[in-house]
């Protein structure tokens, strides 16, 4: 089974068409699957329709095709979904070392995502950087830059308990939108999704300050504040990643056990299409983890 967005507000379970492993391929049965929530409420509201849900997969290969050498058994992340089982290009999964564990390895795809937002600011070791939203994009994007060398950074968050996790995730400060400092950064990262975390972020910029976007699953439209022309600030957006395994090697050396936070809940898929308009609220959990192993039957 695979879940999918069928129409607005409705999510539903698709049955899985039989497929056979070809040249080149691994199926991989699902072990556990992680809501990015923004992404996928945002995907429930306005499509396309239909879609399948979520993209964070971490599993056990069951098959290989001729020309694998990824063995039977392997721990690997995909980007499967919401899904009991998929077929991929052997090329497209990412082996899990045996050191790291099933939840931090999961963060693994989002990771590569920031870093690549990141890549498009080049924040250096000195500069000071404040990222807005304390959420899965906000939180991998403290650990990409402080174990990158980057000494100075900081986080725009509203709740208090999402700015204790940006503590424990490494910030040097966190500030409430309204108490961050003006032209105080040199690079800022946007994973609010809400206008007033972008305004308090483009405030906070110095002049020439330079931004990039990693929101998608935004809670209204984010627009350029007077502080845009009048700092002459550069602001740029970031989607899907470039080369996952390439920042799994990376990744892989920084894995720690406080990325395991980021999932404060976990579910059976099949509390999943009952779950997200729980979700649909302000105190909505960072993320929640799809525990498969809990429901054989799909």
């Amino acid at each position: 089974m695979r879940l999918i967005a069928a129409s607005p507000f409705t999510p539903r379970w698709e049955p899985l068409a039989p497929r056979e492993v070809g040249p080149g391929e691994v199926r991989v049965q699902t072990r556990l699957s992680a809501l990015s929530v923004a992404s996928e409420l945002s995907v429930l509201q306005g499509g396309p329709f239909p879609s399948p849900l979520g993209y964070q997969t971490l599993g056990t290969v069951t098959a290989a095709g001729p020309g694998v050498t990824l063995p039977v058994g392997a721990r690997v992340v995909t980007t499967l979904g919401h899904a009991a089982w998929g077929v991929h290009g052997a090329a497209r999964v990412i082996p899990v070392p045996d050191d790291v564990p099933d939840r931090a390895a999961l963060s693994v795809i989002l990771a590569e995502e920031t870093a690549k937002g990141l890549r498009r600011v080049q924040p250096a070791p000195h500069e000071r950087v404040l990222v807005a939203g304390a959420g899965l994009l906000g939180l991998l994007s403290v650990v990409n830059l402080t174990r990158a060398g980057v000494h100075d950074v900081s986080v725009i968050e509203p709740r208090a308990d999402r700015q204790a996790l940006a503590r424990q995730f490494g910030a040097r400060e966190v500030y409430a939108p309204q108490d961050a400092p003006s032209d105080a950064f040199d690079v800022g990262v946007e994973c609010s999704a809400a206008p007033a975390g972008f305004a308090a972020l483009l405030g906070a910029l110095r002049p020439c300050g330079r931004c990039v976007v990693l929101s998608d699953g935004n809670w209204g439209a984010l627009t350029l504040t007077p502080d845009f022309h009048r700092k002459e600030l550069s602001v740029v957006a970031s989607s899907d990643g470039e080369d996952y395994a390439a920042h799994a090697r990376w990744w892989w050396r920084h894995v720690s056990p406080v990325l395991e936070a980021m999932y404060p809940l976990t579910v059976a898929a099949t509390d999943l299409p009952g779950l997200y308009a729980r979700l649909d609220s302000p105190d909505r959990p960072v993320s929640v983890l799809v525990d498969w192993e809990m429901t054989p039957l799909l």
